[in-house]
C-alpha cells in the first residue's frame, strides 16, 4: 500500500497526479462540491482522453451556495451525450426552497480503479482554478489492492449519494439556471461573519439581479451606467461575491481609486480573500484580488496568464477606448467582464457600449439616484462673476489667473460661501483652472479658512491624506483647492459644498465633478454647490445642458432649455426630492441669451464638448493612456 500527501508545491502536485490517474484508469469516479470552469478546462480534455480510450466515468457534484458554475454542467452534458460509458449527477438538496438551511455538500474524493489496483484521493481540492494551482491545499493518496476496506466504504458512500441525486439532463441545467435568478441576496455561507451590516441598495439590488439574467443567457459582458454616489463599487463587490469569483482583477486608471476600491471590497469580502495593488509602486500580483493602474497591466500583460482572472472590472470604463485598456480587453479571457461609469457617452467616433457588446443590463441616472434617495439633493448657485474676464485669449492666461486670484475676487467668493453655507462645519471641494489658480486661491483664502490644494504632482498617499482630513469633521482642512484630479472616482462623503471657481467648458466633466459631492452621509442633508459664472459664451450653454439632461426625458432642444433656465429648472420636477437650482438675473438672461445663439444639430457642437472633455482627462496632470 502506498500512502502519498500532495500540495500545490509538492514535487507532484494533485492536477499531475489527477492527470496521470486519467491516462491509466479503466474507472473513474469523482465527489466534488465545487466545479468551475477556469478549473475544469484544466482536466476536461484529460477526462475525455480517458472516457475516448474505453474507460468508465461518473461525477457527483453540487449546487451547494450556487457556486458550480453552468459551462461545468454543459462540458459534462456534452460528455454524457458523446460517451456512453461516462455519466454526471448533480446534488438533489439544492433543489429544495430551503436548500440554504440544508446540510452542504462538501465532499472532495477522486477514485481510480486500475486493473490490479486501486486509489483514492481525499482532502481539500475542489475543481477550481486556485484549488488546482496555488491554493494551500492537503490531498492524501491511498493506492493499495482494490479489496482495501477503505475503499469499500468510500465506493458505497458515494453510489448512496449517486442514487439520491439527479442525472444531468438539460432539464435539471435549465432548474439550476431558475435557481440562480434567486440567488441574488442569498450570499456565501461566510457572508455574515465578515459583512453582516452591508446590504444591497435599491439600485444594487436590482442591477445584480439583471447581471445574473444577463449571465444566465450566456453573456459574458456588460456595461453598468450608474450616477456618481450611487454604489457602484460596492455593487461590482456584490457581484463578484455573487459570482463566486476565484481570482478577479479590478482596473482604474486613477491610483488613488485603486486603494479606496480595494477598502470597499474588504468590507464585504472581509479576510475570506487576498488583496493586492498592482500599479507603478507595488506588485502583488499573487493576490485573490488584484485592484490595478490600466498602464501597469497593460504595459506588463506577459506577466499575467490570458485564463488568470475569471472576473475583470474596468472602473470609470468611460477611459476604455483608450489603447491601453484595449490592449487588456483584448489579451484576458475572464468568464465575465464588467464595466462601470456614470458617463459612457463619448462625442467621437469611440464606442463605449461596443466594448462590452452592447450589454446594458441596468442604468441609473442621476435623476433616479436623487429620487430613490441613493445620493443626496443638491442646491445649486449660480452667481454672476464680473471680477473675472473669462474671455481673455489663451495667452494672456497670467492676465486671468491674477484676476481669479484676486484679493477682491477672493473677498467676493468669501461673501458667497458665507451666505450660503449650513450648520456645521465646512467641507469644501472647489474645482480650479490650473496648478497656479489652486495654489494662490489656497494662500488667499487661507486668511480666512484652513485651507490645501492638491495637484497631479501629489502622491497617492498625499491625496489620500488630504481626503480623509476633508472628510473628517475632528480635522481643521475646511477647503480642499484641485484641479482635475478629482473629477471622478474619489469617494469624500463628508464633502458638504462644491466650488466651481473656473469655467468648465463640458457638460460631462461638470456632472462628474457635481458627483464628488453628492454621496451621503451622516447628517447630511444636501450638498450646497457655488458656481462662479463668467462672460464665457460656452460654460454658459454647458451649465444649461447639464442642467436639461436631469429632466425625465431629456430633448436638446433650444426653446425647451431656455424655459427651463427662465423658470430655474422647476419643471424638472425635482423639488419635492430636495433639489433647487437658481441663478441670479443678470446669470440667467446671460445664459438664455447664449442658447439662443446656439446652434445644437451642428456636428461642431458636439466635437467641441468632446474636445474640451478631452482636454480635462489629457492634460499635462491627468492620467496619460
Amino acid at each position: 500500500m502506498d500512502n502519498i500527501f500532495l500540495t500545490n508545491y509538492s514535487e507532484q502536485t494533485f492536477l499531475d497526479r489527477i492527470k496521470e490517474n486519467l491516462r491509466k484508469c479503466d474507472s473513474f469516479m469523482f465527489s466534488v462540491s465545487f466545479i468551475k470552469k477556469a478549473g475544469l478546462v484544466l482536466l476536461i480534455k484529460d477526462i475525455d482522453s480517458a472516457l475516448q480510450r474505453g474507460a468508465k466515468g461518473k461525477i457527483i457534484t453540487s449546487t451547494y451556495q450556487n457556486f458550480t458554475d453552468i459551462d461545468s454542467l454543459r462540458s459534462f452534458l456534452m460528455l454524457m451525450e458523446k460517451y456512453d460509458g461516462f455519466e454526471c449527477h448533480l446534488d438533489y438538496e439544492s433543489f429544495h426552497d430551503d436548500a440554504y438551511k440544508t446540510i452542504g455538500y462538501h465532499s472532495k474524493g477522486y477514485y481510480f480503479e486500475f486493473s490490479d489496483c486501486a486509489e483514492i484521493i481525499i482532502g481539500s481540492s475542489n475543481i477550481t482554478r486556485y484549488a488546482l494551482l496555488r491554493n494551500i491545499e492537503w490531498d492524501l493518496v491511498i493506492r493499495d489492492k482494490k479489496n482495501n476496506i477503505v475503499f469499500s466504504q468510500v465506493k458505497k458512500e458515494f453510489y448512496d449519494k449517486w442514487n439520491n441525486t439527479f442525472k444531468l439532463d438539460r432539464d435539471i441545467i435549465s432548474k439550476y439556471v431558475g435557481k440562480l435568478n434567486f440567488a441574488i441576496e442569498r450570499w456565501d455561507m461566510d457572508y455574515e461573519l465578515v459583512a453582516d451590516d452591508i446590504k444591497p441598495n435599491y439600485m444594487q439590488r436590482r442591477a445584480l439581479k439583471e447581471l445574473n439574467r444577463y449571465r444566465v443567457m450566456g453573456m459574458k459582458k456588460a456595461l453598468i451606467v450608474a450616477a456618481a454616489g450611487s454604489g457602484k463599487t460596492f455593487l461590482a463587490a456584490f457581484d463578484v461575491r455573487n459570482f463566486n469569483s476565484d481570482r478577479m482583477l479590478y482596473i482604474v486608471h486613477e491610483g488613488s481609486i485603486l486603494q479606496k476600491s480595494l477598502e470597499t471590497f474588504q468590507k464585504v469580502f472581509g479576510n475570506s480573500k487576498t488583496y493586492g495593488i498592482y500599479n507603478k509602486d507595488n506588485s502583488d500580483i499573487d493576490s485573490d484580488f488584484l485592484f490595478a493602474g490600466n498602464i501597469k497591466v497593460s504595459q506588463n500583460l506577459c506577466q499575467f496568464d490570458r485564463d488568470a482572472f475569471d472576473y475583470i472590472i474596468l472602473d470609470e470604463c468611460h477611459h476604455a477606448t483608450a489603447d491601453s485598456y484595449k490592449k487588456i480587453i483584448n489579451y484576458f479571457n475572464p468568464e465575465f467582464l464588467i464595466g462601470l461609469t456614470a458617463t459612457p457617452e463619448r462625442m467621437d467616433n469611440e464606442d463605449v457600449f461596443e466594448l462590452f457588446d452592447t450589454n446594458v443590463p441596468y442604468e441609473l441616472r442621476l435623476r433616479d439616484a436623487i429620487i430613490n434617495e441613493l445620493v443626496v439633493p443638491f442646491r445649486y448657485y449660480g452667481i454672476r462673476d464680473s471680477l473675472v474676464d473669462y474671455g481673455l485669449p489663451k495667452n494672456q492666461e497670467r492676465k486671468m489667473i491674477s484676476q481669479l486670484a484676486s484679493v477682491e475676487h477672493c473677498e467676493f467668493i468669501r461673501d458667497e460661501i458665507e451666505k450660503r453655507r449650513g450648520e456645521g462645519k465646512l467641507k469644501a471641494l472647489a474645482f480650479c483652472r490650473n496648478v497656479t489658480h489652486a495654489r494662490m486661491m489656497a494662500e488667499e483664502l487661507g486668511e480666512y479658512y484652513h485651507t490645501a490644494y492638491l495637484t497631479a504632482k501629489n502622491s497617492i498617499g498625499e491625496r489620500i491624506c488630504a481626503y480623509n482630513d476633508l472628510q473628517d469633521d475632528e480635522k481643521d482642512l475646511e477647503i480642499l483647492f484641485t484641479v482635475d484630479i478629482l473629477n471622478e472616482g474619489v469617494d469624500i462623503p463628508g464633502c458638504n459644498m462644491v466650488l466651481f471657481l473656473r469655467p468648465t467648458e463640458s457638460s460631462t466633466v461638470f456632472i462628474q465633478q457635481l458627483g464628488r459631492g453628492l454621496r451621503k452621509y451622516k447628517d447630511k442633508q444636501y450638498v450646497t454647490v457655488l458656481d462662479f459664472i463668467g462672460n464665457s459664451y460656452k460654460r454658459s450653454v454647458q451649465i444649461a445642458f447639464a442642467m436639461s439632461s436631469l429632466s425625465e426625458n431629456f430633448v436638446l432642444e433650444k426653446k425647451l432649455m431656455q424655459s427651463l433656465v427662465r423658470d430655474d429648472f422647476k419643471a424638472l420636477d425635482l423639488a419635492q426630492y430636495g433639489v433647487s437650482i437658481q441663478f441670479d438675473r443678470e446669470s440667467q438672461q446671460e445664459i438664455i441669451e447664449y442658447i439662443d445663439k446656439e446652434n445644437f444639430n451642428s456636428l461642431s457642437y458636439l466635437k467641441q464638448d468632446y474636445y474640451n472633455f478631452k482636454k480635462y482627462i489629457n492634460s499635462e496632470f491627468a492620467p496619460k493612456h
